[in-house]
């Protein structure tokens, strides 16, 4: 199996217009992006990839946030730096594995200050 080259980012989110204003704002801040809508792909895309930062919808329509930090846990997979976006009730956050997550920013977002946390965590 070959892998994929790497990228920057991969955003998780399934709020179609959402994910594009995000991939939209890294590409401007110059960061290459793939774009999953759900847990499922999430995972194809984790498993074949290498990205920087992982930017992360804790409520997806197929499972959950933590599924795919699940995933990446029991896959073995090479750490990256986690963003977590939602607009789930904070007491989720409590399940969080603060040792792989290291920034949560609630829904609505301010997209310049997501970018801004990208661009920190991708320098990591």
């Amino acid at each position: 199996m070959s892998v994929a080259p790497s990228l920057d980012v991969l955003v998780v989110e399934d709020d179609r217009a959402l994910s594009e204003l995000l991939v939209r704002s890294l590409h401007t801040a110059r960061f290459t992006t793939d774009v999953a809508g759900d847990v499922v792909e999430a995972k194809r895309l984790l498993a074949r990839g290498s990205y920087k930062v992982l930017v992360l919808d804790l409520i997806l329509p197929d499972g959950t946030g933590f599924d795919v930090l699940d995933f990446m846990k029991s896959e073995k997979l090479p750490p990256l730096q986690i963003v977590v976006i939602t607009a789930a009730d904070p007491s989720l956050l409590v399940k969080i594995d603060r040792s792989l997550v290291k920034t949560v920013i609630f829904k609505p977002l301010n997209v310049e200050h997501l970018v801004a946390s990208v661009r920190l965590l991708a320098l990591k």
